[in-house]
């Protein structure tokens, strides 16, 4: 299956008004907000001690920095119809059973694979384990990863890449996207807060490649979720429990973080095995 993806920026400019300046500079309006109050929720558990679960606070990052003005902008610079787009990409589950075949085993079946070969093989290989991976899946996937990759690709990715193209677009959105992610990495300091951040970033631009070959292909943000939300299911979890990796290796955090190198594997085997296509197949 193929299809076309519509770059929401090449809609035309309207006469300026109230809104003009949305309109003009929907990336830096969006920024705007999501480096301001989608930063004050994620930062909140470091600041203040609550009794309410860190990833609680992060979901409201997601929800309230990222999708919410992501929706409005898109409607007040695009209009209603490139809102409607985009809104039905959100729900768009009708690609071919290879995609989620991709989505759901190619990162975590990496992500194993990693793990065994960096810790070794796990004391106990459990029936538990598809238990662990459905159902961090779906606590990943329904209040975060849905949303946040439906922003940061169907709305950033999707605007960079129709001005610079497939490859400069996913390379110029991967800082961004990991710079969200900057309250998870400041605990251990200044020093090691900025090489976890450096190493993050490096690690996002493969990922980033995978989620523009994937949007580009199927125009399925529902896709892209799973995809995303299957990386963390393998490793990481969902932030309300941990996942296959932490369940079969429970003595050693750092296997929580190879669903990343998995990812960036990945990316850099679609970006050789496509010669660099990863972009839409007909530009509109």
């Amino acid at each position: 299956m193929t299809h076309t993806v519509e770059a929401a920026s090449a809609q035309p400019i309207r006469p300026a008004s109230r809104f003009g300046w949305i309109r003009r500079h929907p990336l830096l309006a969006f920024f705007g907000w999501f480096f301001t109050v989608g930063q004050a929720f994620a930062f909140t558990p470091l600041l203040i001690d609550s009794p309410v679960p860190a990833q609680v606070f992060i979901i409201g990052s997601t929800l309230f920095g990222l999708l919410l003005p992501a929706l409005v902008i898109t409607r007040l610079a695009d209009g209603p119809e490139a809102l409607r787009r985009m809104l039905r990409s959100f729900v768009d589950w009708r690609v071919g059973l290879r995609w989620y075949a991709f989505a759901l085993l190619a990162a975590p079946l990496v992500t194993l694979g990693l793990g065994v070969l960096f810790v070794g093989a796990p004391d106990d290989w459990t029936g538990a384990i598809v238990s662990v991976f459905l159902l961090q899946l779906l606590f990943a996937l329904v209040p975060n990863n849905w949303a946040e990759e439906g922003v940061w690709t169907g709305f950033v990715q999707t605007r960079l890449q129709a001005r610079h193209g497939a490859v400069l677009g996913a390379v110029l959105t991967a800082p961004l996207f990991a710079v969200q992610h900057v309250s998870m990495v400041v605990d251990g300091g200044l020093v090691l807060g900025a090489i976890l951040m450096a190493a993050l970033v490096i690690l996002m631009i493969p990922y980033r490649f995978v989620t523009g070959f994937v949007w580009n292909r199927t125009g399925s943000l529902f896709l892209l979720g799973l995809v995303h939300a299957a990386g963390n299911a393998a490793a990481a979890g969902s932030g309300f429990g941990g996942g296959v990796l932490r369940h079969l290796y429970p003595d050693n955090m750092l296997v929580g973080s190879l669903h990343l190198l998995a990812f960036a594997l990945i990316g850099l085997a679609v970006l050789a095995v496509t010669k660099g296509r990863i972009g839409p197949i007909r530009n509109i």
